[in-house]
């Protein structure tokens, strides 16, 4: 009777085994799934728990991006000079390599930005402007997809100084210079631009016809949404775990006709949140977001 409960327990072992390796087998063999979401690399990539050996919105942080992605995202500034350049604080204290707390891209010629090195606990690069970007781009990049982020959220003792004469006359100077750029990228219809302001979305709109522009505001998805519609903008940009954001409501938006980009899921929990409304974008600091989700893109 004991040899035959051993022999008996020892098979139903062997089958417990058996079946253990072969759902995993099962799980690291499965067919990634295929998703029309597009990831972008957020700040260009660079700079994150996933990326620290890169710095934020730099080039070589773009080539990562794009490497591992299908596209990323950018922040946009503009100097005193009329030039736009790739940076995302409102000064430059976090990552100047020296101490430059006061320091701001807004209130500089390029000549000082030029000289500036930026840095991260493992590595230093520089500040890279926007038509060294699309050169880049035209060059490489013409299947990936692009988000400029227009950087506005400045202090008003900052942006209402004489020299630049308020947020109106910044932007206005900011649309005509984009205007000048924009036109030599070769796939236009891959490049987007974030902003809050309705009137520089209808101006661009104007000088870039085709351009689309997301409306990026620190308000519910809903009222987002609707204000998106409301003004003319193209798409809205809205963070992935906003309380009032929903499948139904990304759904409205896509219906609307807008584009939706939520930002910024990083962990597989994350990630598979955002990928479960379904939205036409997810932008994230994490560049193995499409391994952690088992998927490929198509493009």
């Amino acid at each position: 009777m004991n040899n035959n409960f051993r022999i008996g327990f020892f098979i139903v072992l062997m089958a417990i085994v058996v079946l253990f390796n072969r759902c995993q087998k099962d799980t690291v063999t499965a067919p990634p799934t295929v998703t029309n979401i597009q990831f972008l690399g957020h700040k260009g990539s660079g700079a994150s728990l996933f990326n620290p050996s890169i710095i934020e919105n730099t080039l070589p942080a773009v080539k990562k991006g794009l490497a591992t992605l299908t596209g990323v995202e950018v922040d946009l500034q503009m100097s005193l000079d009329g030039t736009i350049w790739l940076f995302h604080d409102l000064n430059l204290a976090r990552t100047s390599c020296k101490t430059m707390a006061g320091k701001t891209i807004i209130l500089s010629n390029d000549a000082d930005i030029s000289k500036i090195n930026i840095c991260s606990t493992e590595a230093q690069d520089r500040i890279y402007t926007l038509s060294e970007l699309i050169s880049y781009w035209n060059q490489t990049a013409t299947t990936s997809y692009l988000s400029m982020h227009i950087k506005l959220d400045f202090p008003l003792d900052t942006i209402n100084k004489a020299v630049i004469g308020g947020e109106a006359i910044y932007l206005a100077k900011f649309a005509d210079n984009l205007a000048k750029i924009i036109p030599s990228v070769k796939s236009p219809g891959k490049i987007m631009l974030e902003v809050y302001d309705a009137t520089f979305c209808k101006r661009i709109h104007q000088l870039i016809p085709g351009m689309k522009v997301c409306l990026l505001k620190a308000v519910s998805f809903p009222r987002q949404v609707t204000d998106a519609i409301d003004s003319g903008y193209d798409g809205v940009s809205g963070f992935f775990d906003e309380a009032a954001l929903s499948e139904a409501e990304v759904t409205r938006a896509q219906k609307s006709g807008l584009i939706v980009q939520l930002w910024t899921p990083n962990t597989k929990i994350e990630l598979t949140k955002a990928l479960n409304m379904h939205p036409d974008f997810i932008q994230t600091d994490n560049m193995n977001a499409l391994t952690d989700l088992n998927v490929t893109v198509k493009r």
